[in-house]
């Protein structure tokens, strides 16, 4: 499914955030979307998303503009994980038959086929032995591993996390971002992930949306971000290493 920005531009409590926004993400490919606090990422996601429809320009899926769709059809398309997970008392298998609610009929009855893609999810996600385990018990990491096995049993072509590594631990987070990476090379799904952490954009995404300044700085791949300087453009630091040995960053003096 291709999905295209033409030419957004938002405010936020009537201060414009972002001018112009324009660029396609590649299917089956992660898109890491960074920038300072306040740079617009947040806004962005909510006009993908539908919470914030007054905004100017397009956002299409499949040549469609997602203000035309109705919350199902939206909903079978895109699928959204939030920074702050809530922590509700409920299994794990209950957690991730919700990411089914949008095929679901009146009766609310799952199908022999949603529980077979329930089942997947929680393979997938390595959470199958944490099937009956209460979300609330878990680790940050096996909760953000469960929240994602929701989102995968929505089965949308498009994944859209912010953070989602944030608050984890350092093997925790490679585990996380190794396992979206699986998802990306196996199922073809296609992800749009706010990230902050410089070092784990360079190493996973694909691509790098930069917004700056209210505009969208650059658009490219690791290499080219380097290339054209933007560390040290748009953050103020320095980057050294490689994605074989990895990256540090180093502020600029």
């Amino acid at each position: 499914m291709k999905t295209e920005f033409s030419h957004i531009c938002a405010s936020y409590r009537k201060k414009r955030v972002l001018q112009d926004i324009t660029f396609s993400l590649e299917e089956g490919s992660i898109t890491a979307l960074i920038g300072r606090n306040g740079a617009g990422k947040s806004t962005l996601i909510s006009c993908l998303t539908g919470e914030k429809t007054d905004y100017d320009g397009t956002i299409l899926l499949d040549g469609r503009d997602i203000r035309t769709m109705d919350v199902q059809t939206r909903a079978r398309l895109i699928s959204c994980l939030p920074q702050n997970l809530p922590k509700p008392h409920v299994t794990v298998r209950e957690l991730v038959t919700f990411g089914r609610t949008p095929y679901l009929p009146l009766t609310g009855k799952l199908s022999k086929n949603d529980e077979i893609i329930i089942d997947r999810a929680l393979e997938v996600t390595n959470m199958t032995a944490f099937a009956d385990a209460f979300v609330d018990t878990l680790s940050g990491g096996e909760r953000r591993r469960a929240f994602l096995a929701m989102t995968f049993a929505q089965n949308t072509p498009l994944i859209v996390l912010d953070e989602p590594t944030a608050h984890l631990d350092a093997n925790s987070r490679f585990e996380l971002m190794a396992l979206i990476d699986n998802m990306r090379k196996t199922m073809g799904k296609t992800f749009l992930i706010v990230m902050h952490d410089l070092p784990e954009v360079l190493r996973c995404a694909n691509q790098i949306a930069v917004l700056h300044d209210k505009q969208l700085t650059f658009f490219g791949n690791a290499d080219e971000c380097l290339a054209q300087q933007i560390p040290q453009k748009c953050f103020n630091v320095r980057v050294h290493g490689s994605k074989e040995d990895g990256y540090a960053v180093i502020p600029m003096q």
